[in-house]
């Protein structure tokens, strides 16, 4: 029974600490000391509340007889540490890279290489020599044939018989064999002599021929200039003229790549809770004459 006062009075007298705390919380926070509770007596009825039979209100562990304790709001703790946060994240971007260029000297051509023609021209001798004026031939001379003149006898005409015609004569004659036709007419056969001639004939003693004499040419001599060397032309090769120049030359030719670009963070100061906001009960100075507690047989 006294135990049970005991736990009766505890709870009473925290329901009693709980608005000072408040107060005290409101004015100078969680961290100031807890605020004894002192000064003149409660009102009897102010300590003496109804309490119900079966008690399920958290109390102080280990609480002994004339302890008075209040419910404190203890606030939540907090670190500073220091994190790496990512600012950019990393990427890939296409970049173009320009052409390197730098200096230097090369030969260039003022005139180019040239060949020239030169004409060089005949160079002459004087000769003599014998020029045919007519070249060699040959002629045909007729030898005419040789001929004689002969005499001989020829027949001119050979003894032969005919026929020949006539008349019976007014004399009545009539020649032997002849034959007298009715006609009055008749025919003898008469035999003629051979009747020669002398004649004279050219008789072939050489026949005549051809004879080939060989005619020699006609020459002269004549003095002449001829060349000795004829015209020509010749190749003359010119060499290039050259000056030196200073040029711009591409070392790099420009060129796209692709740059991995890593990502970026920073450091930073950030505020964690290490432990949260929590509730507990502190022993507060009391007296114990005005919690009105009384013994209970």
């Amino acid at each position: 029974m006294i135990h049970r006062s005991l736990l009766l009075a505890a709870a009473s007298l925290a329901a009693l600490a709980m608005a000072p705390m408040a107060w005290a919380q409101d004015q100078g926070g969680p961290d100031q000391e807890p605020v004894a509770l002192s000064g003149g007596p409660l009102p009897a009825d102010s300590i003496h509340c109804p309490v119900p039979q079966n008690i399920t209100v958290d109390v102080p562990p280990a609480a002994h007889p004339g302890q008075c304790f209040a419910r404190v709001r203890v606030p939540p703790t907090y670190e500073t540490y220091s994190e790496r946060v990512m600012v950019s994240p990393g990427r890939r971007e296409q970049r173009t890279v320009p052409a390197v260029y730098d200096w230097s000297e090369r030969q260039v051509v003022v005139e180019p290489a040239r060949v020239e023609h030169r004409v060089i021209p005949a160079t002459y001798r004087t000769v003599t020599e014998t020029v045919v004026v007519e070249q060699a031939t040959t002629r045909v001379e007729h030898t005419e044939a040789v001929y004689e003149t002969v005499t001989e006898q020829v027949i001119r005409r050979p003894a032969h018989a005919e026929w020949r015609r006539t008349f019976v004569g007014p004399d009545g004659v009539i020649p032997e064999g002849a034959e007298v036709q009715p006609t009055g007419e008749m025919i003898c056969l008469i035999q003629i002599p051979a009747e020669y001639a002398t004649v004279e004939r050219r008789v072939l003693r050489e026949p005549g021929h051809d004879v080939e004499i060989a005619v020699p040419a006609v020459t002269r001599e004549v003095t002449r200039q001829v060349i000795d060397r004829p015209e020509r032309v010749e190749d003359i090769p010119i060499p290039a003229v050259y000056r030196t120049e200073r040029y711009r030359r591409v070392v790099t030719e420009e060129r796209t790549e692709w740059i991995d670009i890593p990502p970026a963070y920073s450091t930073r100061e950030a505020h964690r809770q290490t432990s949260a906001g929590r509730l507990e009960w502190r022993e507060v100075k009391c007296d114990p004459r005005r919690l009105g507690m009384q013994s209970q047989n």
